[in-house]
């Protein structure tokens, strides 16, 4: 992971949503819901490891007691029925959230091709070849995302296409970055082939996979261990905003789900199994990820489209909720492990052309992004036919639409500036107060 100065790398990754998600699959009461390392907590990793770099302790034992007291209080807001708070969480908090994970996926996806062009480490050649391989990369994947919704050959084979849509477009992008591999320098994904974890100790050894809450390298100061309560608090609201919206989204009355949903259970699976387990072995924290798990619900269910009076709208007739896919997934996604030595010949630009894609791709069905568009539609007649729009005021959607963009600006800029970075969960759980504060 860019940024922790090589404490973690690919394989802590791949492991850490292998592990989790499989334990997640086999005991959460939601098992449609996907578990991987999402933006925020990301973004909140690297403030764990700013604190340990600021106050010159280890970072591995500081996040062992981190994740540590995170999991005790994901226990005891389980135990304490503390997810019926989300009762409070409206659309509103909702709709901010989703967008954030989004404009996470798009910002983090472009920026480092704009920044091949403005940090001047990179020959003009290589960048352009990059930003190519970027464009391929978002373009393929979409196209044949939509391949579903063409009269082009055989439905079998479209629907194929489109469920394989972001593999077909990462394979062919990595085959035709090879063709001038010889000519080229292109920034790969670097990846360790002997399975072992990324941290290199001063001895020139690597770390062990069982970190040692005492100390790696040198002896952790007890101080720290209460210390570490501090970002375990902002990681528990986080998981406990992350996990639980994520689930509000997925079990949604529009998505038709029969099975009732198990909010307490999910987050004390997360809090008992799956932090401990991160923490032991090292790995970053794996919570349900939203854009993956509003996949998975779109991949299990049925669509009628019905039209409206300005367009049209899918609607689910019917989803199979079941534990196998979540599953098998992460199965796969640990045996991808094993793939490491071709791993290192994935281009980074082709990876971020799947996250740009994931982030547009995640836009759709967000009512925030539905009602910015509305703002380029300059014919009032020509509006959508949503619900909303037929019964208020389009003045009054508007302005609910410019505070949730405000909301959504703060947050961002709370995760981005370093300084400030360490509350933006708090300012995230806030949304709800916001929005009780002010009726648009």
């Amino acid at each position: 992971m860019d940024g922790t100065n090589g404490q973690f790398g690919v394989l802590e990754m791949i492991l850490s949503t292998s592990i989790s998600g499989v334990l997640f699959s086999t005991f959460a009461g939601q098992p449609l819901s996907i578990l991987g390392a999402t933006g925020p907590f990301l973004a909140y990793t690297l403030v764990v490891f700013d604190l340990a770099e600021a106050m010159d302790i280890e970072f591995m034992p500081f996040y062992w007691w981190t994740c540590m007291w995170c999991a005790v209080f994901t226990v005891l807001v389980a135990m304490f029925d503390l997810c019926a708070l989300m009762k409070h969480v409206t659309m509103f908090s909702e709709d901010i959230f989703a967008g954030l994970i989004s404009l996470i996926f798009i910002i983090d996806g472009v920026r480092p091709i704009i920044q091949n062009f403005t940090d001047g480490e990179m020959k003009l050649t290589n960048c352009f070849l990059e930003a190519l391989l970027f464009l391929y990369t978002f373009v393929m994947a979409t196209y044949l995302s939509h391949m579903r919704r063409t009269p082009w050959m055989m439905r079998p084979l479209r629907n194929l296409l489109a469920n394989f849509s972001v593999t077909i477009a990462l394979v062919s992008a990595s085959a035709l970055a090879a063709i001038w591999a010889s000519d080229v320098s292109l920034r790969m994904l670097e990846v360790d082939t002997n399975l072992s974890p990324t941290l290199l100790l001063a001895s020139g050894e690597k770390r062990p996979w069982i970190v040692n809450p005492n100390g790696i390298e040198q002896e952790f100061p007890a101080w720290a261990i209460a210390f570490a309560m501090v970002p375990a608090i902002g990681f528990a609201v986080l998981g406990y905003l992350d996990q639980n919206l994520t689930s509000v989204i997925v079990n949604r009355p529009s998505n038709g789900l029969q099975k009732g949903p198990g909010y307490h259970l999910d987050l004390f699976v997360r809090g008992a199994i799956t932090l401990p387990a991160c923490a032991v072995l090292g790995l970053p924290l794996s919570v349900a990820s939203t854009v993956p798990s509003i996949t998975h619900v779109i991949s299990l269910t049925t669509y009628e489209v019905k039209q409206l009076p300005q367009g049209e709208r899918k609607v689910p007739v019917k989803v199979v909720e079941q534990r196998a896919t979540n599953f098998l997934i992460h199965i796969l996604i640990g045996l991808a492990l094993f793939l490491a030595p071709v791993l290192k010949f994935l281009p980074r630009a082709v990876l971020q052309g799947v996250f740009f894609y994931m982030g547009i791709a995640s836009l759709t069905g967000n009512n925030l992004a539905d009602r910015i568009f509305l703002w380029f539609i300059w014919e009032p007649k020509n509006y959508p036919q949503y619900k909303y729009i037929q019964k208020l005021p389009m003045k009054r959607v508007h302005l609910y639409t410019f505070v949730q963009m405000i909301c959504l600006a703060i947050l961002y800029g709370l995760k981005e500036i370093k300084e400030t970075s360490v509350v933006f969960p708090f300012f995230m759980a806030s949304l709800a107060i916001i929005r009780k504060a002010r009726r648009f």
